[in-house]
């Protein structure tokens, strides 16, 4: 990308195209810190779609949806933690001080890396385990549905830095403020209190439209 050859990405005009929070994430995701990087509208584009709107957005609207129609719109009271559960719940409790390391040493690719890993196991888990087909079983159920929720409030609090507006307004899911992210929470699982109701939310992010879609 150079000024002779034309191909200059104007950041104002792409903040006003597609955000803020979708450009930071994109930069610090594509680009290691302290090194060149390769980015173009396309890959832009590409991240968006797959990493913001698929897997942070889609998860954070279909278990808030399925909570508000199938728990009474509240979070879980009757839950019972499994082998599966604890599985994906124990990752951030069990790496928090390599996080920490990695962010002190400003290994931020490590910690986005761990955040995407993380939205696609957690997209899978939710899959896996079919809580639609549990209703005959709502402690199941419930817990299927707590342990997505909390690794939603746990995903949005890492996101916090890189999406500011974008993991507070996720967190009006659960109506946790500003002051209430904390990272040494993500190894807490029974942050979420039971019985609190949630609140539906607007799209996060925009799917866009690709022009050869």
């Amino acid at each position: 990308m150079s000024k002779s050859r034309g191909n200059i990405l104007d950041p104002i005009e792409i903040v006003n195209l597609y955000g803020l929070d979708p450009l930071r994430y994109y930069l610090i995701k594509e680009v290691s810190f302290g090194n060149d990087g390769n980015i173009s509208q396309e890959r832009l584009e590409d991240c968006i779609n797959s990493d913001l709107a698929n897997n942070f957005g889609n998860l954070c609207q279909r278990v808030t949806s399925f909570t508000i129609k199938n728990c009474n719109g509240k979070i879980p009271n009757k839950i019972k933690f499994e082998k599966d559960d604890l599985k994906i719940l124990d990752k951030f409790k069990n790496n928090l001080d390599l996080i920490r390391q990695k962010i002190d040493n400003q290994d931020i690719n490590f910690y986005i890396n761990f955040i995407v890993n993380s939205l696609f196991e957690t997209n899978k888990y939710f899959n896996d385990q079919e809580p639609w087909k549990k209703k005959g079983d709502l402690v199941r159920l419930n817990t299927i549905v707590y342990t997505t929720l909390e690794i939603v409030r746990k995903i949005s609090f890492m996101l916090y830095p890189i999406i500011l507006q974008s993991s507070l307004k996720a967190l009006k899911i659960f109506n946790i403020k500003e002051n209430d992210i904390k990272l040494i929470t993500i190894e807490n699982h029974n942050f979420l209190k039971a019985n609190t109701e949630i609140n539906q939310i607007d799209i996060l992010f925009k799917k866009i439209e690709k022009k050869n879609d």
